[in-house]
């Protein structure tokens, strides 16, 4: 008996001629679902702008970028965006100092020397290619000595990410950190390690011995363009980071 041929079946969108074939729209809600546990998670505080900045007047938003490289129009971008909100700033330019790997990992010295530099301030590093929204209030409130995400991805679970750093000004953050450089040196030869990972290797070896509190940022101040606006379709970005090394990576 020949099989029965199904036919293809398409879904028409509201308010559109357009069509989505219903495969794909169930191969979207099926990746959804297996990212998004917190599909119903919401902002943790409404928006704050220029006029609300004297609250964040003890802490310095830094960052750095490779000179003469496309990162200097991400950091043109982001500096924008925390001039408009009138945010105390010191974004960086360095000389590369080997391949793009290498430069990422220069982020936990970078920091140190922040730390130095604004001895009196708090931090929170920002990736250079992403752009502030809005004031990320919070962190005027945050007696931790650091603040990132962990997030739990398809390809990876628990996963640190430094995009968004909290840093607060003090000996135990400044030997994390120190931890943190001495792990990149040693995962040097180690391509595969990202200094994201390293960070996370830090924190967990040197949690006890420093008696560090860590927290866990809301997902709208690490918020990844792409995958966490399907991960969490109600929050709006606080500080939003575009992943320009999918692009850069070889000019860095």
């Amino acid at each position: 008996m020949p099989r029965r041929r199904i036919p293809k079946v398409f879904i028409k969108p509201k308010n559109s001629r357009d069509t989505i074939e219903s495969t794909t729209v169930n191969k979207i809600n099926r990746q959804a679902s297996v990212v998004n546990p917190d599909k119903n998670t919401q902002n943790v505080h409404g928006e704050f702008f220029s006029e609300s900045s004297y609250m964040m007047k003890d802490i310095v938003f830094v960052a750095y970028y490779t000179f003469n490289t496309p990162y200097e129009t991400e950091a043109a971008k982001l500096k924008a965006s925390l001039k408009k909100l009138n945010l105390l700033h010191d974004i960086v330019p360095i000389a590369s100092v080997g391949n793009w790997q290498d430069n990422t990992r220069f982020k936990a010295k970078f920091l140190q020397q922040m730390l130095v530099k604004h001895k009196d301030k708090n931090l929170v590093y920002i990736d250079v290619d992403a752009i502030v929204h809005s004031i990320p209030i919070h962190f005027k409130d945050y007696t931790c000595d650091v603040g990132l995400r962990y997030q739990d991805f398809r390809w990876r679970k628990n996963e640190c990410l430094s995009g968004t750093i909290f840093l607060a000004n003090n000996d135990r953050v400044m030997k994390l950190c120190e931890t943190w450089e001495k792990i990149n040196v040693k995962e040097r030869a180690n391509r595969n390690n990202l200094e994201q990972w390293n960070l996370g290797s830090a924190i967990t070896s040197m949690k006890s011995e420093l008696n560090l509190n860590v927290k866990n940022l809301p997902p709208e101040y690490t918020f990844i363009f792409d995958s966490m606006k399907v991960m969490y379709p109600s929050v709006k970005p606080v500080i939003e980071h575009f992943q320009a090394s999918r692009q850069n990576r070889g000019n860095a």
